[in-house]
């Protein structure tokens, strides 16, 4: 009888109910204020990061050198974050210099768990980031023309890489018709080229939502783009503008004729319709709509004139059809820049210069 009565004993099963309790108690602790605090640490690490890149491209654009730019950084990542701290040496792509160029940054700092240790997560835990700024003079890469040059295709030029590109001989003509999907001529789905700088960088998955203007398209054309236009990594995504802009743009083109316009080069097997999938021409990925160039470079070319409708046609000799909108464009090669534009230090800035995030 005894021995029943032991086996019925259920005195200490609440005990243990507690102690789960408490330990499953400690784990929503620790994930709600724990995760909270390690949140807001991040949160002030990404800030550290972005203050410490901005004033160490500050830095560079006002003559400071690299030492001054590290300390710069280094005094602006611990003014938000105390402990914070670099991670690993700041990356300068074209170097710490006056005209332009970028600057990543790598900070990062710890943060002590309260209730973590209790369930076996150790404390302090590391939080890292990083961040990237650009800088350049408020006059920006002059004599950009916003209307890309497509790689491999619309010319009679194999460009960039064409065994008979000669710098400053080869006449070149390359032109721009939006055509129908299968015409491997022309461009498609009411594309015209044009290319919205002010997008430059802009994630493949990124949304596009502005529109680029005929005026600020000119403005560009003949007094400078207000900004880096780096391809780092390549290649650079940007959104492609709408509308055709017609003679407005044709003439801004023309009246640099003997000067030397910088293009941008799109990859036409990497560019990209909404939502970042692939949209290459010729209907290879089937019905869409290119969305954003993906620009591997600038084609530096001489501008020598731009013909329009049947003049152009005649011109450029290869275009199947031509839908009255076709503009050709006649140039001389002068050359390739696969890193992109940097502000150009002879434009006059009034001694201004931009700053700015871009990751």
């Amino acid at each position: 009888m005894r021995v029943r009565v032991r086996l019925r004993d259920d005195s200490g099963a609440t005990a243990v109910i507690v102690a789960m309790l408490i330990l499953v108690l400690v784990g929503m602790l620790a994930l709600a204020v724990d995760g909270g605090i390690l949140w807001a640490k991040y949160r002030g690490i990404r800030t550290a990061n972005d203050a410490a890149a901005l004033a160490a491209a500050y830095s560079c654009a006002t003559g400071e050198g690299l030492a001054g730019a590290e300390t710069a950084a280094d005094d602006l990542a611990a003014a938000n974050v105390s402990d914070a701290a670099s991670l690993q040496a700041a990356t300068y792509p074209q170097g710490c210099v006056v005209e332009g160029g970028q600057v990543t940054v790598y900070f990062g700092g710890e943060q002590t768990l309260m209730f973590g240790p209790v369930i076996g997560v150790s404390s302090p835990r590391p939080v890292a980031a990083q961040a990237t700024a650009l800088w350049g003079g408020a006059a920006g890469a002059s004599n950009v023309a916003p209307l890309m040059l497509s790689l491999d295709r619309l010319s009679d030029c194999d460009i960039p890489d064409g065994a008979d590109l000669v710098v400053g001989v080869s006449r070149c003509f390359f032109w721009w018709d939006n055509g129908t999907r299968n015409d491997t001529t022309a461009l498609t789905n009411a594309e015209w080229g044009l290319v919205d700088l002010t997008t430059w960088g802009v994630e493949p998955w990124g949304g596009c939502g502005g529109n680029v203007s005929q005026s600020d398209v000119g403005n560009w054309i003949t007094n400078g783009y207000p900004g880096s236009l780096l391809i780092d990594p390549s290649p650079e995504y940007v959104c492609r503008g709408s509308g055709f802009q017609g003679n407005a743009l044709n003439n801004d083109i023309e009246s640099q004729a003997g000067e030397i316009l910088f293009f941008p080069v799109n990859d036409p097997q990497q560019q990209v319709q909404s939502g970042g999938t692939l949209c290459r021409p010729n209907g290879v990925d089937g019905p869409c709509a290119v969305q954003k160039y993906a620009m591997v470079g600038f084609a530096a070319l001489e501008v020598t004139h731009v013909w329009t409708g049947q003049n152009a046609q005649a011109m450029c000799g290869q275009i199947s059809t031509n839908n009255g909108s076709l503009r050709c464009l006649e140039a001389v090669w002068q050359g390739f820049q696969p890193g992109g534009l940097t502000p150009d230090p002879d434009v006059p800035n009034l001694g201004l210069f931009a700053v700015a995030l871009t990751g």
